[in-house]
């Protein structure tokens, strides 16, 4: 008999769940340990965030490698006004994909039923987790558990203004359920200020657009950049960089692609990333340490061309009245009910920096790393168990594209398979 647990009930826990109820049998243990409820497909999905929509098309959203059409056909059946509006190249609301995430859930937890595997979910978070002969695992709450095989899918961790000011107007969490007070109400004139510009700010300044803001918006971010656009047809990339190229060094590829760049003016960088897409993961495990090194620090600029928006996101935040600071943040107080953001005063301070990937700031992977199950990497962590497998986008130090919806389909698919 088998006993798993899955750490984190998030996308890829929900398609771990659905795959190990196919392989799986009679007898069997599944725990799953999440701090939010089995229903609740968290934040980024809730119905208090109807006008924010996903930033990849509905034809690259199914949860299965093996049924590409799989959410699109959701979409059809469930919501067919909204399909005909958008199409397979349009973007749904998040609300309805995580609808599509509790009816995979939903089956998933049949299918168990049905077969007898035994089924325990545990509304708590999960702060250690030892070895000895099976893996132990140790709640807030002191509840413990033993299984022989762990699955660990945590969630990205948003990086940390280094600020803390108590007030439903500074938003330190976008994705938390502390900003739902934000998500759901209705500005007007008021003075917003985005630290950072990338997807998390596209989404917020939608969603402000979206329900009749007619404020000012202030964009502080380093670099000053909003995420390129999607491709609204699709062209064909050239084939330019090879996997092999990585062992030539990040330069070696840099001025072939400045080059190429420069004889082909009907190109621009976004074609040239979108060639090496299936080649990205290849590239980055070919490149030695010193190569990731002097990639992560052009890693923003990347993210600006490879992370893209809808148009019809950007042309709404064309509308808006947006000053745009390439700066870091100098300081933040406290006004009385509003802030003062270096020279200027705002009513609300939003938080749309990206993701933390230094696994020291995740405590569970902190602890997982100093008892030897986890080993550091430059981005977060790897597996240092056969036992133990990490699911998704915690695979990015050693996988480096594993973010999007296709690479995590594939990430769990495969991760089923070893056990």
């Amino acid at each position: 008999m088998k006993s798993i647990a899955v750490i984190g009930f998030g996308f890829c826990g929900r398609l771990s769940l659905f795959h190990l109820a196919d392989k799986l049998e009679a007898g069997d243990k599944i725990y799953v340990f999440d701090k939010n409820s089995l229903s609740d497909a968290g934040a980024a999905f809730s119905p208090f965030s109807p006008h924010y929509i996903l930033n990849v098309p509905v034809a690259k959203m199914s949860a299965f490698s093996y049924d590409p059409d799989n959410f699109k056909k959701y979409l059809e059946k469930f919501y067919p006004e909204i399909f005909v509006k958008i199409g397979e190249n349009g973007f749904a609301p998040r609300e309805i994909y995580g609808e599509y995430l509790q009816e995979i859930t939903v089956a998933a937890l049949k299918k168990i039923n049905k077969k007898n595997i035994e089924f325990h979910f545990v509304e708590d978070e999960v702060v250690e987790v030892k070895k000895a002969t099976n893996f132990l695992i140790t709640t807030s709450n002191r509840e413990t558990c033993e299984v022989d095989v762990l699955l660990l899918g945590t969630s990205f961790k948003q990086s940390e203004l280094s600020y803390n000011f108590e007030s439903k107007n500074f938003v330190k969490k976008l994705w938390g359920r502390a900003a739902a007070s934000f998500h759901e109400k209705k500005f007007s004139n008021e003075t917003i200020c985005l630290i950072g510009s990338g997807l998390t700010a596209v989404d917020v300044l939608v969603g402000l657009k979206n329900k009749g803001f007619a404020g000012k918006v202030i964009v502080i971010s380093r670099r000053g950049n909003f995420p390129k656009r999607h491709f609204e047809v699709v062209q064909e990339n050239p084939d330019l960089i090879s996997s092999e190229d990585a062992k030539n060094g990040l330069l070696f590829i840099t001025k072939k692609i400045r080059k190429f760049l420069r004889k082909n003016p009907q190109f621009d960088l976004r074609h040239i990333i979108d060639s090496i897409r299936p080649i990205t993961t290849k590239l980055w495990q070919n490149f030695d340490q010193k190569n990731k090194k002097l990639f992560l620090r052009f890693w923003p600029y990347w993210n600006i061309f490879r992370h893209r928006a809808p148009a019809s996101s950007l042309d709404l935040i064309a509308e808006m009245n947006i000053e745009i600071r390439k700066k870091g943040v100098k300081n933040i107080m406290k006004v009385g009910e509003r802030f003062l953001v270096d020279e200027t005063i705002c009513d609300v301070v939003v938080n749309c920096l990206g993701f933390n990937l230094k696994g020291q700031n995740y405590p569970l992977l902190d602890y997982m790393t100093k008892g030897g199950l986890l080993k550091n990497e430059l981005l977060l962590a790897s597996s240092s168990d056969q036992n133990l497998h990490l699911l998704g986008g915690l695979n990015i130090g050693h996988d480096f594209e594993c973010t999007a919806v296709p690479d995590l389909c594939a990430s769990v698919e495969s991760t089923i398979v070893k056990i």
